[in-house]
């Protein structure tokens, strides 16, 4: 697999992280700040804090769980030239050596966000085009919220007290909130990358025929979290063969993905994925290629995959873990140690199946995820009531800022997409029998750092991960 993209600059995959952070005295989760000079902050509307969520604040709080999960759709960036992703695309497959390697460290440069360095304007727009793609009659009315898994994840470290700071933009289309992440640069790379983290996964997971070329594969799945409805986007490092299937049981060769009538999503669609914004990176053809490729893999046969240094005789943290997990509803975990030199034994990379550890997690946390639901609540009454274009900004531990973005702000959606998603609500208020697309999974979660360091002088970044802490560079696995 390769981890370098063709259009300058290449894309760190969540599938693994390696090596560990080289300060390892500093506090966690510190992130990379956001940059009030480059970004500047727009009018203050109103702040929240952690006591303002208390039991009882909102009907939402009585929520402690995640519930109603259903995968939604998916698709891959590939690496070519003009933007393109493959749909439904399809994760990379678990693929071992047979023969014990000795790997070699990391190297290249990486961006911290893949979405947002393909399509800068609207990072979000892949989510609509890949639904439209694969369920053309999604109801958009019953949806509430559309983020991805770092702003959730934000969040729910927000609610839990830990101190890192963040923004993400927000708007409503619609009856629908949409949480749109706002780093410094949409094009920033990593320095300094560090580690096994991308390398292992090289060795040991395979891109299909079908999906060749692939950097990264995005899942979108719906549930329920706080009594609302989201949809939510986050990155899968792989999955195990057992089990995959497609819509038609059988893998998809890729092909340009042509529209079936004249349904208004699929129209906005087409009109869409020819219209991608000046700044991004594509040769004299502008625009980003949707091709239809792949093959959907239940809920149940994906994994989350990290690397660490075995050389301190200690497992691997997991109470940064566990949360990420939840967020995704990940049911797999492979967590592969390496002996400080780039060889990984085969006793020890270790496969788990993590739901009950999830769950349980679940239930040990079930007051911090109320908070979530009923900070959820308040962003999406904030957003509908508003109607503008906003920005969620915390400095810290126990403020959360609701901000007007500065200036002339920026749209969660190009134009067309956000004119239909709307259309696609006020049509579907007219129609009690339509159905969401979704299809029912039976992998949802049911109830019923240390310190340690491969070198003393430098952060490793790659013992984070671009989707769930930004890179910090402390993160302590």
């Amino acid at each position: 697999m390769s981890s370098m993209s063709s259009f300058r600059g290449g894309y760190a995959p969540r599938r693994g992280r390696g090596g560990w952070n080289k300060s390892f005295s500093k506090p966690k989760n510190q992130g990379v700040k956001p940059d009030l000079v480059k970004n500047p902050l727009g009018e203050l509307l109103e702040t929240v804090s952690i006591s303002d969520l208390g039991l009882g604040t909102t009907k939402t709080t009585t929520h402690g769980s995640i519930s109603d999960l259903k995968y939604v759709a998916s698709y891959n960036w590939r690496s070519d030239a003009v933007p393109t992703i493959l749909v439904p695309g399809k994760p990379p497959q678990w693929t071992p050596p047979k023969n014990v390697q000795r790997l070699s460290e990391d190297s290249g440069q990486y961006y911290r966000d893949a979405n947002a360095a393909r399509y800068p304007e609207y990072p979000l727009a892949p989510v609509v085009q890949s639904i439209v793609a694969l369920n053309p009659t999604f109801v958009t009315a019953d949806v509430d919220v559309v983020a991805c898994g770092s702003t959730l994840g934000n969040l729910l470290r927000y609610v839990r007290g830990q101190d890192r700071s963040f923004r993400f933009t927000v708007e409503a289309i619609g009856e629908t909130v949409f949480f749109v992440r706002k780093e410094n640069d949409p094009r920033e790379l990593i320095p300094d990358v560090r580690g096994y983290g991308h390398s292992f996964p090289e060795a040991n997971t395979t891109w299909e025929n079908e999906v060749k070329g692939s950097e990264t594969h995005q899942r979108i799945v719906q549930y329920k979290l706080g009594g609302l409805a989201c949809l939510v986007r986050f990155e899968c490092d792989g999955y195990f063969k057992e089990g995959s299937r497609s819509r038609d049981d059988e893998a998809m060769g890729a092909q340009p993905f042509e529209s079936e009538g004249g349904d208004q999503l699929v129209s906005a669609f087409n009109k869409t994925k020819i219209s991608a914004p000046q700044s991004t990176p594509t040769g004299s053809n502008d625009g980003i290629s949707i091709l239809r490729s792949g093959a959907e893999v239940p809920q149940n046969s994906i994994f989350d995959l990290k690397t660490r240094s075995g050389r301190f005789k200690t497992d691997i943290d997991m109470s940064d873990i566990y949360p990420q997990l939840w967020i995704k509803q990940i049911p797999n975990f492979i967590v592969a140690y390496h002996d400080g030199a780039g060889l990984f034994a085969d006793n020890n990379v270790r496969v788990q199946d993590v739901r009950t550890d999830v769950a349980d997690w679940e239930k040990d946390n079930a007051d911090a995820i109320r908070r979530l639901g009923a900070l959820l609540g308040k962003i999406v009454t904030w957003a509908r009531n508003d109607g503008g274009l906003l920005e969620v900004y915390s400095p810290g531990q126990n403020r959360l800022e609701f901000r007007k973005q500065h200036g002339d702000g920026v749209h969660a959606l190009p134009g067309s997409l956000r004119e239909a998603w709307m259309k696609e609500e006020d049509r579907e208020e007219n129609s009690a029998n339509l159905n969401d697309g979704g299809v029912k999974l039976d992998g949802k979660y049911d109830s019923g750092n240390d310190g340690y360091s491969d070198s003393d002088d430098e952060l490793d970044f790659t013992a984070c991960s671009a989707e769930d802490c930004g890179y910090c560079g402390r993160c302590t696995y």
